[in-house]
């Protein structure tokens, strides 16, 4: 479980890529099993926009499958609240963008900080299968989770628009000790969400094939902000930040953050 307090003494790792160049930045937070590199096309998109953009990739992510099981989801969070902390030194005004995990992780921060704004990109609510497909991944990632098995991807990495699968760096089989965790950190943002009250802007993939079709709607209605959005992507699939979809989706984020900064 993810506690409530800061865990802000965590460690930061050095940024996979960081272009700092005026007053509002995004921190991206990429999601389960891929590193910061499926994040770099919106940080590209940003800086061509005068945004400063930073992004990292999380402990336990782009190493072995070892430390990737035994990364913590509170590890993870303190990361990102670093990260934010950092950012926040040379931005007036920082939107923090996660996409699937990473917007666990974005919810989860904004109920330790007074964050400027959030997008979560296919965050999921629930997994695929929704509350009961949740029991079923959760008892059988404890149960494989304590003989060590993990488990190949077998095609979830799926993309409507393949041009940019280079991207697509991460791990090619998860733990179940990690699946078990993020089945974790799904239930204990739900349990926090009425506390989120930073303006947010919900990004839902239609051809999503990882996440429960309605999170999306789940979110947004369980959100305090007094001001939430949702958008919906009709030609990507789970990997939203490089599909189809992927420059309506930069321009929509710009939008939203230079519409925050300039209040």
């Amino acid at each position: 479980m993810v506690p409530v307090e800061s865990a802000v003494q965590e460690t930061k790792l050095p940024a996979a890529f960081s272009f700092i160049q005026g007053p509002l930045g995004c921190l991206l937070v990429h999601g389960f099993g891929d590193t910061a590199a499926l994040m770099e096309p919106m940080g590209e998109y940003l800086r061509a926009e005068d945004i400063s953009a930073r992004g990292i990739t999380l402990p336990g992510h782009g190493s072995s499958l070892k430390e990737f099981a035994s990364v913590s989801n509170q590890r993870l969070l303190g990361v990102v609240e670093a990260e934010y902390l950092e950012l926040k030194k040379c931005c007036d005004s920082v939107v923090v963008v996660g996409f699937s995990m990473g917007g666990l992780l974005a919810l989860q921060l904004a109920t330790l900080r007074e964050v400027d704004g959030i997008v979560t990109i296919c965050a999921p609510m629930f997994p695929r299968g929704g509350p009961a497909g949740e029991k079923v991944i959760r008892l059988a990632s404890k149960v494989a989770g304590a003989f060590g098995a993990d488990l190949p991807k077998m095609g979830f990495t799926s993309l409507s628009d393949k041009s940019l699968s280079r991207y697509l760096t991460g791990h090619e089989r998860y733990p179940f000790r990690s699946i078990y965790r993020l089945i974790e950190l799904m239930e204990t943002t739900r349990h926090v969400l009425q506390r989120v009250t930073a303006p947010i802007l919900v990004v839902q993939a239609h051809r999503d094939d990882v996440i429960w079709k309605r999170s999306g709607e789940y979110l947004l209605r369980s959100v305090k902000s007094g001001r939430k959005e949702i958008v919906r992507l009709e030609n990507s699939r789970h990997k939203a930040p490089i599909d189809g979809d992927r420059h309506f989706l930069f321009e929509k984020i710009h939008k939203f953050s230079l519409e925050l900064a300039q209040k």
